[in-house]
């Protein structure tokens, strides 16, 4: 059953976050965002891949070897071929190769369920995308200062920390984290000795999980260690030795 409350509160966050895409800051942000999400896109193998985000558009741009796209949303005017419930995604059980979350969980009012039924529809082996906005950053910091007022500040910026943890009770593993900046320069990204400084103050981050085969653990049963003892007797019959033996006595 759809809960018309969330999905209302969803669609509304995003159409205030496409909104936000358009100003400079977030033109040169999801510019960053990019770059980080088509080097991992060719990492991603299969036959289906769904997209679901803050602009369908933007999932055109991404390369992938899987042939066989779909881009969903909760808005029928930011495009994309199916409006679904990000809550409740209308998908099989373990039937998509990719799935692409690009700062969906930071604009749902609860993305433990959201991150579940992402979770659900990836295939064993299949590979999971999410993008996210940092806590422990600058943005993170003046997060606060804003009281949590306007786009993108009140969104959820879910640690990597915390998201792994969810991730991990979910099967998933083999984790590659790339970060986002905001304004760092680009000779300072591409400087390996200024890396490990400007990585954790990072705006977002783009981080990639593989589900893991679940593997059954059969038990075996010691039948040969068993002995078998016979039983003997009537079924259902009641066995009054006290009796028969008063019956003798006083005869």
């Amino acid at each position: 059953m759809i809960n018309h409350t969330h999905l209302q509160s969803y669609q509304f966050e995003e159409l205030q976050f496409a909104v936000w895409l358009k100003s400079p800051r977030g033109v040169s942000f999801m510019a960053q965002e990019q770059g980080q999400l088509a080097s991992l896109m060719p990492r991603a193998f299969g036959h289906y891949s769904v997209y679901l985000g803050l602009n369908a558009a933007l999932s055109s741009t991404q390369e992938t070897p899987i042939k066989n796209a779909m881009a969903l949303t909760a808005n029928p005017q930011l495009g994309g071929h199916t409006v679904v419930d990000p809550h409740q995604l209308p998908l099989a059980t373990e039937a998509i190769d990719l799935v692409v979350l690009q700062h969906v969980l930071d604009m749902s009012n609860n993305p433990h369920q959201t991150l579940r039924e992402a979770a659900r529809v990836v295939n064993a082996g299949g590979r999971l995308v999410i993008t996210g906005f940092n806590p422990f950053s600058v943005w993170g910091l003046w997060r606060h200062l804003r009281f949590k007022r306007g786009v993108p500040w009140r969104a959820n910026f879910l640690a990597l920390r915390r998201l792994k943890d969810w991730l991990s009770l979910l099967n998933f593993g083999d984790f590659d984290i790339k970060p986002v900046y905001d304004c760092a320069p680009a000779q300072w990204r591409s400087n390996p000795w200024l890396t490990c400084f400007i990585n954790p103050l990072g705006s977002g981050y783009v981080l990639s999980a593989v589900k893991q085969e679940t593997r059954v653990h059969l038990v075996k049963t010691h039948w040969r260690n068993r002995v078998m003892k016979p039983s003997f007797g009537l079924a259902g019959a009641t066995r009054q030795p006290s009796q028969n033996k008063r019956s003798l006595e006083n005869s």
